[in-house]
């Protein structure tokens, strides 16, 4: 095989490579999130199990003493119900970043199937746009970056976590 079939196997063996780490990074760091909601979902729900049982012990004695107690119970039982809430939203937020997952393995395939892709750069290149274009999210648009630019899959979730950890909003998508 002469050297330019080489370098076009190679540009497709190493664009193919970014791309499936691109897709199993953006799983892991999907999964990882979940794991963490889930954890902060069921600590949640445990305090208004406790604070649902104090208020039933207290129903009975509404007296003047009892008043605040309640009433900070109630707030307590609030702000859990408003953390459930916010902590619920993993769900639309993985479930996107799965669909987008599922569409680029769906588009890397269909371009690895057709042999005459294999080495057509802006084939490659197109595939890279779509996929970049269909992110919503942030993170997903700094992960993706941070892997064509050649970072592993640690390094691009070490930046994306740094970053994470600089900024206490959510993340609208």
């Amino acid at each position: 095989m002469d050297q330019t079939k080489l370098d076009e196997l190679f540009c497709f063996r190493q664009e193919s490579g970014r791309l499936l780490l691109l897709c199993m990074t953006q799983l892991s760091l999907s999964l990882n999130q979940s794991d963490s909601s889930m954890a902060s979902l069921t600590h949640v729900f445990q305090n208004l199990v406790q604070v649902c049982s104090q208020l039933e012990d207290m129903q009975g004695d509404l007296s003047e003493k009892n008043r605040p107690k309640i009433e900070n119970l109630h707030q307590e039982l609030q702000h859990n119900v408003n953390d459930g809430i916010v902590a619920f939203q993993f769900y639309d937020r993985l479930s996107q970043q799965l669909s987008h997952i599922q569409t680029s393995l769906d588009q890397l395939s269909e371009l690895i199937q057709d042999s005459n892709n294999l080495a057509d750069k802006e084939k490659w290149l197109s595939l890279r746009d779509h996929i970049c274009s269909s992110y919503s999210m942030e993170s997903e648009h700094l992960i993706f970056k941070s892997i064509m630019d050649g970072m592993s899959a640690d390094e691009a979730m070490s930046l994306y976590y740094e970053q994470e950890t600089k900024q206490d909003d959510i993340e609208l998508f």
